[in-house]
Formats: C-alpha cells, sequence, structure tokens
C-alpha cells in the first residue's frame, strides 16, 4: 500500500509539473494533450500485466507503437527512457502498447478489429474509439486528463489492469 501512493504521488507531482502554471521567472507553462498521453503512456505500462508468453523482458524496453508517431516522438526517447521504451510507427512486430492518436474512426475500427484477441494494450483517445473496443481511452473533464478502461476488451486481449488503476479510471461497460 505505501509503495502504491508513492507511486500516485510520483504520477501526480509529475502531472502537476506539466499542467498550465507560472515558472520561475514569470513564463507560463503548459503540457501539450500528446505531452499527457506520453507521460501516461510511460507509467500506465505499470499497473498492466501481459501474458506470460509475450510479456515484456525487463532487459528490453516496451515496444510503443503509433498510429501517428510523429506527435508522440518528441517526449519519447529522453535519456532515462530511451532504455525503458521504444516508440516505433504501426504497424508494428512485437508491439506491446499501442498509441490510437489521429486516425480516421473508419481506419481505427479496422486496426482495433484486426488486434482484439491479440496481447496488445490499446490506447486511444476518443468515445468511439471506446466503442469500438480499444483498452484505455483518454478523455477532457473539467480541464483534466482522465482515463476509462474497457475491462472486457482487456480479458478479450488476455490483458490483466491492476485493481489500483481500475480505481481511478472511469469503467466503460458498454456494448461494442
Amino acid at each position: 500500500m505505501r509503495r502504491f501512493s508513492s507511486i500516485i504521488i510520483t504520477v501526480l507531482v509529475g502531472i502537476f509539473c506539466l499542467l498550465p502554471g507560472t515558472a520561475i521567472g514569470g513564463k507560463r507553462l503548459s503540457a501539450t494533450s500528446e505531452q499527457l498521453q506520453a507521460l501516461y503512456v510511460q507509467r500506465l505500462v505499470k499497473y498492466v500485466s501481459w501474458p506470460e508468453s509475450v510479456r515484456p523482458d525487463k532487459n528490453k524496453p516496451f515496444i510503443i507503437a503509433a498510429t501517428d508517431i510523429k506527435k508522440l516522438r518528441p517526449y519519447f526517447g529522453q535519456k532515462n527512457d530511451a532504455t525503458r521504451f521504444k516508440l516505433v510507427q504501426w504497424p508494428a512486430e512485437g508491439a506491446h502498447v499501442l498509441v490510437i492518436n489521429g486516425a480516421p474512426n473508419r481506419e481505427v475500427a479496422a486496426i482495433l478489429k484486426r488486434t482484439a484477441n491479440l496481447p496488445l494494450l490499446t490506447i486511444g483517445q476518443s468515445q468511439a474509439n471506446l466503442r469500438c473496443g480499444v483498452i484505455i481511452n483518454f478523455y477532457m473533464s473539467q480541464g483534466k486528463l482522465k482515463l476509462q478502461i474497457n475491462p472486457t476488451a482487456a480479458g478479450q486481449a488476455g490483458l490483466f489492469i491492476s485493481s489500483r488503476l481500475m480505481k481511478i479510471a472511469r469503467i466503460y461497460g458498454g456494448k461494442k
């Protein structure tokens, strides 16, 4: 429980540092949607378990695929993240996470249909993606980035989402 509290505090402090505010020197700080998504993706993988046959090796980076890699590229590959995460363009062999960003709804539906039974953590950012079967969905509420989780889609993919993450997210129980 103590470890969970320290992780949550670390994530909240990280998010707080990226939220709009004023820096020392009077410059306004703000985070883009892509910055927040990259931060969340890097933190979310700690709360997901993959089947043993495809579980990411501790000595190898998580392979994060994105439908629009250009939007996320600036936020991956920092010195301390370069060894933990490898960002690649979708489609990609051996990807652990797929970030669906900047793709038209028809393309998203096709991708999610093809990947529904694969042990791939899919992350989207619209209600349409959620209805099509994305596992984690980002949405804005009162100026804050929040999470929705589709446990049915996670189960179908063979992924286990930690109860710690489930407690802080809104659970999607809708039909596909």
